[in-house]
C-alpha cells in the first residue's frame, strides 16, 4: 500500500512539474505614443505674404505641448500630460511622448504650453475650454491716450497658440506602442498694418508708437476652434518707424507693425476703428482714429492679411520759441520700454 502511495505521488508531481513550463507574457496595457506636429505653413505674414522684412516677426515655436484627455462626451477631463520630446521632421517642429494608457475611449486636445500672452480657462470641459488674453496694465493706459476713456476695457494681443484635436481615440488591449498622431495650427492671426507718415524728423527719437485696434474678437473656443463674436475688444500694440520700398514717391517713410489677434467681429465694423498715437520733440502727443472697416475690406486685406492706410499722417512741427536767446523751449525725455509681469 505504501508502495502504490509513493508512485501516485510521484506522478502528480510530474505532472505538475510538465504543467509549470515557462511561457512569454503579454501586457495587454502597452505604451501609446503621442506625436504633434507643428503645421507652420500658410501663416500671413508669419511664413507667407511678408510685406516689410524688416519686422521680427512672431514666434511660432514651441519646446512643450500640453494633452488634454476627455471622455468621449467631452464634459470631463480624465488626465493631462506634458510632451516634451521634440524632433524636427519635414522642416516641422514634432513633439511627443510615451506613456500608459488604460483601455477605452478618449477625446484628445493638445496645445502648446509656452505662449506667455495667450491664457486658458475652463479646462475641464473640452466644449468650453477657452483661449484669451489679460487686460492691459495702468502704465499702458497712460501711453493710449483719449481713446481709453472710450473703451471698456484694452487687452494684449495674443501669442500664436498651435491647438491639435483628436475627436476619437480608441484604446485596445496591445502590447506593441499604439502611435497617435495628431497635427496643431494656430487659431491666432497675424496682420500688417501700416501708414505713411510726413515729418518724422519730429518725432521723439526713440518713442514707439502706439495703436488700440477695436472690434476684435476676445478669445477662442479652442476645442471648436470658435473665436468669440460676442464678446468684443480692443488690443494694444506698438509701431514702428520703417520705410515701405512700394512707394513710387521719394518719401517712403512709414509706421507699421505686425499685431496678433483672434479674429475680428464680422457684426461689429462700426466698431472696427484704430487710434494711433505718437509723441513729438516737444512732448506734445499727436493722436489719429480711422475707421478700419473699408480697409478689413480690401483684397489685400481678406487674402494677405494686409491692412495699408491709404494716406499720410502728416506730424506738425515741434513748438519752439523764435528768440534763441530765451524763452521756454519744451523738450522730452524718450519714453522708456515698460516691461511687466502679466499673472498666469
Amino acid at each position: 500500500m505504501r508502495g502504490l502511495w509513493r508512485i501516485v505521488w510521484s506522478l502528480w508531481l510530474a505532472g505538475a512539474l510538465m504543467a509549470c513550463h515557462r511561457r512569454p507574457l503579454e501586457d495587454p496595457n502597452g505604451p501609446t505614443e503621442v506625436r504633434v506636429r507643428l503645421n507652420t505653413e500658410g501663416i500671413q505674414n508669419v511664413t507667407e505674404h511678408i510685406y516689410n522684412p524688416e519686422l521680427n516677426r512672431p514666434n511660432i515655436s514651441s519646446d512643450m505641448m500640453r494633452l488634454m484627455l476627455y471622455t468621449p462626451s467631452g464634459n470631463e477631463l480624465h488626465a493631462q500630460l506634458f510632451l516634451s520630446e521634440k524632433r524636427i521632421e519635414a522642416n516641422q517642429e514634432v513633439l511627443s511622448r510615451s506613456f500608459i494608457l488604460g483601455e477605452g475611449s478618449y477625446r484628445l486636445l493638445s496645445y502648446n504650453f509656452d505662449a506667455a500672452n495667450t491664457l486658458i480657462k475652463n479646462e475641464q470641459n473640452y466644449h468650453n475650454i477657452y483661449a484669451y488674453t489679460e487686460e492691459i496694465g495702468q502704465q499702458l493706459y497712460q501711453r493710449v491716450g483719449s481713446r481709453a476713456a472710450e473703451l471698456d476695457k484694452i487687452y494684449y494681443e495674443p501669442d500664436h497658440l498651435f491647438v491639435a484635436r483628436l475627436p476619437e481615440l480608441v484604446v485596445e488591449p496591445h502590447s506593441a506602442t499604439q502611435v497617435v498622431e495628431m497635427e496643431a495650427e494656430s487659431v491666432v492671426e497675424t496682420y500688417y498694418i501700416q501708414i505713411r507718415i510726413k515729418g518724422s524728423e519730429y518725432l521723439a527719437t526713440k518713442a514707439a508708437g502706439v495703436a488700440v485696434l477695436s472690434g476684435l474678437s476676445q478669445g477662442n473656443r479652442i476645442g471648436a476652434n470658435e473665436a468669440s463674436q460676442r464678446d468684443q475688444a480692443a488690443i494694444y500694440f506698438e509701431m514702428t518707424r520703417s520705410t515701405d520700398q512700394n512707394i513710387e514717391e521719394e518719401e517712403k517713410e512709414v509706421l507699421c507693425a505686425l499685431f496678433n489677434t483672434f479674429g475680428r467681429i464680422p457684426s461689429a465694423e462700426s466698431e472696427l476703428h484704430i487710434t494711433l498715437s505718437v509723441l513729438g520733440r516737444d512732448g506734445t502727443k499727436h493722436e489719429k482714429e480711422i475707421d478700419m472697416a473699408p480697409i478689413f475690406a480690401s483684397e489685400d486685406a481678406r487674402e494677405r492679411h494686409w491692412l495699408l492706410i491709404d494716406e499720410v499722417w502728416e506730424i506738425p512741427p515741434p513748438v519752439t520759441n523764435d528768440d534763441e536767446s530765451g524763452g521756454f523751449r519744451p523738450e522730452v525725455d524718450d519714453w522708456d520700454d515698460i516691461e511687466e509681469v502679466i499673472p498666469i
